[in-house]
Order: C-alpha cells, then structure tokens, then sequence
C-alpha cells in the first residue's frame, strides 16, 4: 500500500522514467540475481503481516471508546437497534449522549453482575441498576432542548409538516429503550424475589416492580424516582 500511495503521489513521466531506469538496470544481472532482489522486496514489504499471523500474544481490546456504543453493551437486536438509531441524535448533545451511554454502560455491566453472579444480596445492585438507567433515559432525552424545529420549506418538500419531528421520534426511541431495560429488570426481578421469599434475611427485601411501570414514591429519596 505504501508502494502504491508512493506512485499515486508521482505524475506519469517520472513513474515511466523510473521504470525504464529500473528495467535497464536489472538487465545488467543475471537471473539469480534478479530473482534475489524479488524475494529480498517481497519480504520487505510483506514481513509484517506475516509475522502478525504468528503472533499469538493476547490482544487487548483498545476500540471500546467510554463514550460511544460498542459490543460491550450488547444485550438483544432490539436494544441494539435502538441505541443504533438515538447515535444519529449525537451531533446535537455530545455532551448529553457521552452521558447516556456512560450510565447505560453502567447500567449493563450490573446486569451482567445479576445475572452471572452467584449473589445472595442483590438489593444493592438492583437498586443502582435501576438509578443507571433513569439516569441514563434522562441524559437522552434531554438531546431534545437541543433539537431543531422543522422548517416549513422541508415540510412542504416532503408533504410532512410535523414540526417537532426529531423531538418526537427521539422521545419514542426512548420511551423503547426504557421499557425494553426495565422488562430485563422485572424478569431479574422475579427470580430475586422468589429466593427472598424463600429464606428472607435482614440484608434482602422484596423488590417492587411490575408491568405498569409504576412505583411507591417516598420524597426523602425522589432523585430515584426522577424521569423524563
């Protein structure tokens, strides 16, 4: 490739120049000798990725970016479609996004903690789960005050005068994202339970959840109960 960016950086007479000299000069030796020069270039331009192919030193992941989404969140196709379309709502809150994924990285990585860990209390780790993605939805929606409305010149080319467009579908992508992480909680939720109730301890309590989303509300801690 370096050969090729060289040439491409030349005009063609100096390209046809180098080659006549080139050709002329290789007509001076013998065979073998040109055959050991081949050889001898091959390798130099070829040693490298050959080398890396033998190398069976560990690689250490060095891609995933903190403040992007990467393999590392992945959970099931549909959360990953989702997080996949909110990425387009980037260059509007940088900030905000870089947040977003930051808590739902969070987020993810304690679910792996409750799902793959042999936990006996779990209350603590579902209870920061929970915050990591109210906190999470939040710094996402919130790319919406930073929204353009649209104009009515695109409305009228595309026949579609809704003027909070962007506003609504981002409002959508995360109304979906939230309910597709709180079932993954509600599923967790359910076997926790039936071990508390099974053997309750002074360190567990059960864990309110269910299917209508909706929560006993305490003031002393509301900043837990704070979502868009």
């Amino acid at each position: 490739m370096d050969m090729l960016n060289l040439l491409k950086n030349r005009n063609t007479q100096t390209n046809l120049f180098i080659l006549i000299v080139s050709l002329s000069l290789l007509s001076l030796f013998d065979t073998k000798t040109i055959i050991s020069l081949i050889i001898i270039v091959l390798v130099s331009v070829y040693y490298i990725p050959l080398s890396s192919i033998g190398d069976t030193t560990p690689k250490i992941r060095k891609d995933i970016k903190k403040n992007d989404i990467s393999d590392d969140m992945y959970y099931n196709n549909p959360i990953q479609e989702l997080l996949q379309k909110i990425s387009k709502f980037k260059k509007y809150n940088k900030i905000s996004y870089k947040l977003g994924v930051k808590y739902l990285r969070k987020f993810f990585k304690t679910i792996h903690i409750l799902e793959h860990d042999n936990i006996m209390n779990a209350n603590q780790y579902f209870d920061n789960a929970k915050l990591y993605l109210k906190t999470s939805i939040n710094h996402f929606q919130s790319i919406t005050v930073s929204l353009p409305e649209r104009s009515f010149i695109k409305g009228l080319k595309y026949g579609d005068f809704e003027a909070t467009k962007k506003v609504n579908e981002l409002g959508r992508l995360c109304k979906k994202l939230y309910n597709e992480c709180y079932y993954i909680l509600l599923n967790l939720s359910i076997k926790f339970n039936e071990r508390w109730s099974e053997n309750p301890t002074i360190y567990t309590r059960e864990i309110d959840m269910n299917t209508d989303k909706t929560e006993s509300y305490d003031k002393s801690i509301e900043i837990n109960w704070s979502l868009y």
